[in-house]
């Protein structure tokens, strides 16, 4: 009866020490700007890449968003009296 205590117990805690650890979030990579994944800086290489910051460092408009999404969310300058090009 002491085993099947001890047993349970033992089961217990590794359950809820495998719990804590799923919860921790995976690294993040990027290269040159782009998001990489850990497979693709083991297959090209670790040059260039860095451990991507896990807060946004852009925002617009209160919103997370990267360099190429602002580029086209931002609007156009046109010039006055100009038409549009069809």
């Amino acid at each position: 009866m002491k085993r099947l205590v001890l047993f349970a117990a033992a089961a217990l805690a590794v359950a809820n020490g495998i719990g804590a650890a799923a919860a921790a979030e995976l690294p993040i990579y990027e290269s040159t700007g782009f998001p990489i994944t850990a497979h693709q800086v083991s297959v090209m290489g670790a040059g260039h890449v860095e451990e991507a910051s896990s807060v946004p460092a852009l925002t617009l408009g209160g919103m997370p968003a990267s360099p190429s999404q602002i580029q086209v969310l931002t609007a156009h300058k046109q010039l006055l009296g100009s038409k549009p090009q069809s």
